[in-house]
């Protein structure tokens, strides 16, 4: 029975495959389709063959464990109790009654919504995790295609980034939260940058369900970068209609940025009330909690260490700058103590080459484009905002390599946007496949 559930699955997994085969990719990305699909798929297996037999530890055990207990309550209690569990996440009069508290306990929507694959497969963690790898590319697949079409002189740092770079590719995969969070985001970002370039009704109707489900289910496995993703959009949205649109050109800019403040303030306030732990006058408690419990949990192992920290917004401030550098370049080549530190400490030697290129040409270029600052900008504040908050949160240095994912392909796309960096892709890359020109 197992073999024929099995070869069922795979069926489907090929004819989803030929299915986004089959869609209107971009020409420059088209040819690298295969072999990012199947290095995305080989790095979810990879991670669970690391984890279950070489490390025998990790958190994609734990979500496999208790995913495994909802797909026994489906086949003890019926595919009714399971489905009011999956859809409202109440396990009152199941099984789960007992070990989820509280019952909004966002720990475990991850292991429900690998549930879905699990049931499936019948309870095959690879198979699953060939799921969960396709939907994390698909969603990244979707945004570098959308960076391709409209802005296609970015199109090889899109790849790089957001597809081909090692943690990215390793940790965006299989059975972790990330791969809903990095498939979620693709989605989310690729729709809005064709809902904003697009007039068709239908697509537009299409664009906006698939923009809607990415947010959702980042939502539900890192809320925190849910209501990020939201509040950039706005910033960029407000940034381009105060700063980019004719009808207020003769103002200047001083009274246009005091109101692009007050509409973005009132709006991030809002986004604030969405869960207690995002609260105003909670969220120093809540990032200096989590810094303490990691610390506790390091104990002799590299990690960002602020011991002047406090539970305060100007703490936090002055620190930021040591938080940020500290997420992007630590593990350093000193700081190795295991294989997966090298291989961090290898790929952050990378970026701060990148890092040098990019201040090269920062401080040799006589004049920039700000034809789309506006994107630029709302991007520079989420990598900023969201990689100083990660490494507060999770100041391990194992742990973080993993966490930062969220940011890092955004950096590593604009660190490859510089001419430097552009030149050192044309000996990688033929250069009749890609343009050097910035947008």
């Amino acid at each position: 029975m197992s073999i024929l559930i099995n070869s069922l699955n795979l069926l489907a997994l090929a004819g989803l495959v030929w299915w986004l085969w089959k869609q209107d990719w971009e020409k420059p990305i088209r040819a690298y389709f295969f072999p990012a699909l199947l290095l995305k798929l080989g790095c979810g297996l990879l991670l669970g063959i690391l984890s279950f037999h070489v490390f025998d530890k990790g958190d994609t055990q734990l979500y496999y464990k208790r995913a495994l207990l909802m797909t026994e309550l489906a086949h003890e209690q019926g595919m009714g109790t399971y489905l009011r569990y999956l859809l409202l996440n109440d396990p009152t009069d199941t099984s789960l009654a007992a070990l989820q508290r509280p019952f909004y306990e966002s720990a475990w929507n991850m292991p429900r919504l690998l549930s879905i694959p699990m049931l499936l497969t019948n309870g095959n963690y690879y198979i699953s995790s060939l799921y969960l790898s396709l939907f994390s590319f698909t969603g990244l697949w979707v945004l570098v295609n959308a960076i391709s079409r409209y802005f296609p002189a970015t199109t090889w740092a899109a790849l790089i980034g957001f597809i081909f770079f090692p943690s990215v590719l390793y940790w965006g995969a299989g059975v972790t939260k990330e791969s809903f969070m990095m498939g979620g985001m693709g989605l989310v970002l690729g729709s809005f940058m064709h809902l904003l370039n697009t007039a068709d009704k239908k697509r537009i109707l299409l664009y906006f369900t698939l923009f809607l489900l990415g947010l959702y289910l980042v939502w539900l496995v890192k809320y925190f970068v849910a209501v990020a993703l939201v509040l950039t959009l706005v910033l960029c949205l407000l940034l381009k209609a105060v700063f980019y649109t004719r009808r207020l050109a003769h103002l200047h800019w001083l009274p246009k940025l005091l109101g692009l403040t007050i509409l973005f303030s009132g709006i991030a306030y809002l986004g604030t009330q969405l869960n207690p732990n995002l609260h105003l006058e909670n969220l120093p408690d809540v990032v200096y909690r989590n810094y303490q419990t990691s610390l506790l949990a390091s104990q002799g192992k590299p990690r960002i260490d602020f011991p002047f920290l406090e539970p305060t917004y100007l703490s936090f401030a002055l620190h930021s700058q040591l938080a940020f550098i500290g997420m992007l370049f630590r593990p350093f080549i000193w700081e190795i103590y295991s294989l997966r530190t090298l291989a961090a400490a290898l790929e952050n030697t990378v970026l701060l080459l990148l890092v040098f290129g990019f201040l090269r040409d920062l401080f040799s270029e006589s004049r920039w484009k700000w034809r789309h600052g506006y994107l630029l900008i709302a991007v520079l504040v989420f990598v900023f905002v969201m990689g100083t908050l990660l490494a507060y949160s999770m100041p391990n240095l194992g742990t973080l390599s993993r966490y930062r994912v969220v940011v890092l392909p955004f950096v590593v796309h604009l660190l490859f946007m510089c001419r430097t960096n552009q030149a050192l892709l044309a000996q990688l890359f033929p250069r009749n496949e890609f343009q050097t020109a910035a947008d």
